[in-house]
């Protein structure tokens, strides 16, 4: 049972550390190429209008979930409960998977190809 446990903890440790790496990646990234390109990758957001609304989307959906965990973790003022600490910790990876989601979406769109210059 302890190498199990121990697997197991790595695991989730490895897949936490991914997801915050991507969490800063990705928004980077986004903020890199618009400050580089402006008009031009601004312009792509809404060349490519369909792509942009459902990233846009997801955003907005990943900001709802978000929302709802922090409203949900004003339970924990009150006697916390594990129950309780489980359910937002599973919103809060939903919510950062979501975003990480729509950041690389909207840097995809935004993305300048180095051979158009």
């Amino acid at each position: 049972m302890d190498i199990t446990d121990a697997i197991v903890n790595i695991s989730s440790s490895l897949i936490i550390l991914t997801l915050t790496f991507l969490a800063f990646y990705f928004p980077l990234k986004l903020y890199l190429n618009l400050v580089k390109y402006k008009e031009a990758a601004l312009g792509l957001i809404f060349t490519k209008l369909d792509k942009s609304i459902t990233a846009f989307k997801i955003f907005a959906v990943a900001i709802l979930i978000f929302a709802i965990g922090r409203s949900i973790d004003v339970f924990n003022l009150i006697p916390s409960s594990s129950s309780i600490d489980n359910l937002v910790t599973v919103l809060y990876l939903t919510t950062d998977i979501l975003l990480i989601y729509s950041f690389y979406k909207i840097f995809v769109i935004t993305r300048i190809n180095k051979g158009n210059e």
